[in-house]
């Protein structure tokens, strides 16, 4: 009965894989000669009749998968977020960088062409937060293209990545990359499975996180959460009867850790601390195994594969070795990531059809 749910959840998780949209919804994405209209998360209409060839990237989820499109050159400015040394994107040193809250600065400086800027041509990615209104609005009131977005979730990562591909002329590569990154959504489970890890002995993991100093643990909408279960992992904060934002994360003291039977915990990457000053703080047993995040593992968009990669590597080890001592995941050509897992999946789904027949 157990080996039937085990093959269950596999082919549950192949069958979603096949439903997730690889286009952008409301973008009319072009292959690079024709006119892309979007509506954005904050409902303004934009309109590019060619490809946009410079970016202001506000938001670190929008750099990092301008980087995996190849666009390091395109980008005239980032947030202060994406700059190194803190993003870890140490390709970006020089790039101008400004926190989003400096909004009319920023967008009297694309309106002056800062970096050979055409504001009437090229594009201003930034998240659709509320408290981002103010900057958005002063952008807009200048003329420039400025397009939101505000994913939760990771099939809304994979149809920002075809929309900014769709928007910077680049479909095809972006086509790309949201299959790798659909690939990812059952690699791990597969391979998980193909290593014989019975259902009862799957890691118990945590995702720990701290706002405004108020401890909390991820909960079902959390996007590292998320990642942390698409890489095998059993979430002990699970509690779906929560309402609204705890939903996503809910507060709890010291005693968590005691109650709670945790194989291996994740750290926020704002955690200001190191694991072993964790582990100290909070007593937590030698056997539980903590890691800390980097910041562009926790971002919508293809570095979510690296995330999910690490997240593996650490609570399975003896299925797909040691996790980088950098934390970083695997890189690689994002085709022959996908064309590898989707080799994984078919071997599953025959392997399963077989043991169902029986």
């Amino acid at each position: 009965m157990k080996k039937m749910i085990t093959i269950m959840a596999i082919l549950f998780a192949v069958s979603g894989l096949a439903v997730i949209p690889l286009t952008g919804g409301s973008a009319d994405a072009a292959d690079g000669s024709e006119e892309v209209k979007m509506t954005n998360s904050v409902g303004t209409t934009v309109t590019f009749s060619e490809p946009a060839q410079k970016v202001a990237s506000l938001g670190l989820s929008f750099t990092t998968t301008l980087l995996e499109l190849g666009c390091k050159e395109r980008i005239v400015m980032i947030d202060n977020y994406s700059a190194p040394p803190g993003s870890g994107l140490t390709e970006l040193e020089g790039v101008a960088s400004f926190p989003v809250s400096t909004g009319e600065q920023i967008a009297q400086l694309l309106a002056n062409g800062e970096g050979g800027f055409d504001k009437n041509r090229d594009v201003v990615f930034i998240y659709g937060y509320s408290y981002h209104a103010n900057a958005i609005k002063a952008m807009e009131t200048l003329g420039l293209k400025v397009v939101t977005f505000y994913p939760t979730n990771y099939d809304m990562g994979m149809d920002m990545v075809n929309k900014m591909g769709a928007i910077l002329g680049l479909k095809e590569k972006a086509g790309e990359i949201t299959y790798a990154m659909q690939a990812a959504t059952v690699k791990y489970l597969a391979e998980i499975y193909n290593a014989e890890v019975p259902l009862d002995e799957r890691i118990k993991a945590a995702y720990v996180s701290y706002s405004g100093g108020t401890l909390r643990v991820g909960n079902i909408n959390s996007y590292s959460v998320v990642l942390m279960k698409l890489a095998g992992g059993i979430n002990v904060a699970d509690d779906p009867t929560m309402t609204g934002s705890a939903l996503t994360s809910y507060q709890v003291d010291d005693t968590f850790f005691v109650q709670q039977q945790i194989d291996v915990i994740f750290l926020d990457p704002y955690y200001a601390g190191t694991p072993d000053e964790f582990r100290a703080d909070k007593n937590i047993a030698d056997d539980v195994r903590i890691y800390k995040l980097t910041m562009i593992m926790n971002q919508y968009g293809p570095t979510s594969m690296d995330g999910i990669e690490f997240m593996a590597t650490a609570m399975y080890p003896e299925v797909f070795g040691e996790p980088d001592d950098d934390g970083g995941g695997g890189g690689g050509d994002d085709k022959m990531i996908y064309i590898a897992a989707v080799a994984v999946v078919i071997s599953v789904i025959a392997v399963a059809y077989v043991a169902l027949r029986r």
